[in-house]
């Protein structure tokens, strides 16, 4: 019931997120469940589905400003699940060859 809670949480906080230029929060995070496997340590590596999803949301922000916006909605996302390995989240874009310019961090500045 605490996952279907939390998820239902995160739904909500995404559809309240704006869209900048092309950028879609929702549809990032929506995409992005497909790591979940991985980052909560069910997987050793990340699925074929889930590094599509990686590189689908880095392709989603081409721009400056989608790319920041990306990164707070990652990091937004990443905050919602404390049971993450962090670790993982850390080596995602590597493993499935993805440059984002900025690491999945619950600490990044967006601005920077």
């Amino acid at each position: 019931m605490k996952k279907v809670s939390t998820l239902i949480v995160l739904l909500l906080t995404v559809a309240a997120m704006k869209l900048v230029n092309g950028f879609s929060c929702l549809e990032a995070q929506v995409s992005m469940l497909q790591c979940l496997p991985f980052f909560l340590n069910a997987e050793n590596s990340p699925s074929t589905s889930c590094c599509d999803a990686v590189r689908n949301v880095r392709a989603s922000a081409p721009t400056k400003p989608e790319l920041r916006e990306a990164c707070q909605c990652l990091k937004a996302d990443i905050a919602q699940f404390p049971k993450l390995f962090d670790d993982k989240v850390i080596q995602l874009p590597k493993l499935c060859k993805v440059d984002f310019g900025f690491p999945l961090t619950k600490d990044i500045d967006c601005n920077k």
